[in-house]
């Protein structure tokens, strides 16, 4: 079975380069062309896809990492109990600290 497809390949790579050579040479300058720019389609089509999944995985693992940080520090927080006091405003750990007033200078 392999052997036959790989056959077939064969056959239709043969097959076109023959055609190529039959075509004048005005005809083949196009064709190359066309296919010229259908691999650099292809090939930035393809670059496109492998960045984009890229960027996906790296932004799934900055934010993973981020979480990581905040409820390690959460949980430090909760912990240590000669730490200042304060609260947490969504992923801010405000401290009782800055609630205090100035003195006046």
């Amino acid at each position: 079975m392999a052997y036959r497809v790989l056959a077939a390949l064969g056959l239709a790579a043969c097959s076109a380069v023959a055609l190529h050579m039959l075509l004048p040479a005005r005809w083949r300058l196009r064709v190359d062309a066309g296919l010229r720019r259908l691999a650099t389609r292809s090939q930035t089509l393809f670059g496109r896809a492998l960045a984009w999944r890229r960027e996906q995985r790296r932004a799934r693992a900055a934010s993973l990492e981020a979480d990581r940080v905040i409820r390690r520090a959460r949980e430090a927080a909760l912990r240590d109990e000669g730490r200042a006091r304060g609260e947490w405003r969504g992923n801010v750990y405000h401290s009782d600290d800055f609630d205090k007033p100035h003195k006046p200078h």
